[in-house]
């Protein structure tokens, strides 16, 4: 082909090659008496949960993980909910793969976000946390976000439009804006539009 070789490396093979092989390599095994299929389905699972991840969210996830071992001599693989929770702690699983906790933004509730100028902060909320703002309190914390982020998108629009550049990160930061509002968006489908 040229010289180019074609890769065709699975997410699932990636995930082994940068956080499942080094961790076995470095001591980590199930315990004694497992059998060899519970194990392979163990280790499935596990890539095909973290297969979304990127290789810098996977390199520093594999480094937490050596330190996450259970048993006495911390050699054991550690349970899958430690594994999601680490990974959630370095890049979250993004919404869309998650089709019930999506759901939320198809819903009138996420059609008021929308309406009121909240969805990317309601978003970015249940992408770190996967619940909704549950008191007054985070509630607030979205609403006074999604102001700032409104008011800040408003400006480096008008910044652009008047033929200025934008100043330090705006530009980057306001197409990631753009970009989740976009993403939230889609999310919202056909329940409500968003404008």
């Amino acid at each position: 082909m040229n010289g180019q070789q074609v890769s065709t490396e699975t997410s699932r093979d990636r995930v082994r090659r940068m956080v499942i092989t080094p961790l076995a390599d470095s001591g980590f095994r199930f315990k004694r008496g497992t059998p060899d299929e519970q194990q392979r389905k163990v280790l499935d699972r596990m890539a095909d949960a973290l297969g979304y991840m990127s290789d810098r969210g996977l390199s520093a996830l594999q480094a937490t993980l050596a330190t996450k071992g259970e048993g006495s001599a911390k050699c054991f693989w550690p349970c899958m909910a430690t594994v999601i929770g680490c990974a959630e702690a370095f890049e979250p699983r993004p919404l869309e793969e998650l089709p019930a906790v999506a759901r939320w933004f198809g819903s009138q509730a996420g059609i008021e976000a929308a309406r009121a100028g909240r969805l990317v902060a309601e978003y970015e909320f249940w992408r770190r946390k996967k619940r909704p703002p549950m008191n007054v309190q985070e509630r607030k914390v979205v609403s006074d976000r999604a102001a700032t982020w409104s008011a800040r998108a408003d400006r480096v629009r008008d910044r652009i439009d008047r033929g200025f550049a934008p100043f330090g990160d705006d530009g980057e930061w306001l197409r990631w804006y753009d970009a989740t509002k976009a993403r939230a968006a889609a999310l919202v489908g056909k329940a409500g539009r968003v404008e």
